[in-house]
């Protein structure tokens, strides 16, 4: 039974630097949304979040075994492991939290972009559509009238 709380404590820990990361990349993003730099590192980042949710499911799958495993040998768990898994978790739920926001924040940024963008579009659009305005529909190629010389 010790040996399955021990394991489970470290998933917890390999959760929870996992998370770290997430956090982390999520900072990048917010910090190049901010200040409107290339698109090509958003993209390694949202790859590198992506990752970090892949490496987190595993661990996730991980842990379900090792409850399905003992799940009547958890009722009984030792103070120190007891501890120890609260405190990954507290700390795993703070990131979490944090996480949330900084990706509300994200999603408000990409918005506020997108209808910046958007509005750009429809100028140029206009522009394109009076450009045409002006453009003659001639039916017939232009001739030259002073033919005699």
């Amino acid at each position: 039974m010790e040996n399955m709380e021990q394991e489970y404590c470290m998933f917890l820990e390999k959760k929870l630097v996992q998370f770290k990361q997430y956090q982390s990349f999520t900072e990048k993003m917010r910090h190049v949304m901010c200040n409107r730099e290339k698109n090509k590192e958003i993209s390694g980042l949202i790859s590198r979040r992506q990752t970090c949710i892949g490496a987190i499911e595993k661990i996730n799958a991980s842990m379900e075994k090792i409850v399905k495993k003992g799940s009547a040998g958890f009722s009984g768990i030792q103070k120190k492991y007891k501890s120890l898994i609260d405190g990954y978790m507290s700390s795993i739920k703070d990131i979490m939290m944090q996480i949330d926001l900084m990706d509300r924040e994200l999603v408000a940024i990409s918005a506020e972009q997108r209808d910046g963008i958007k509005t750009e579009l429809l100028k140029i659009r206009n522009t394109r559509q009076a450009a045409k305005g002006y453009k003659s529909n001639m039916r017939y190629p232009a001739r030259f009238l002073d033919t005699r010389r």
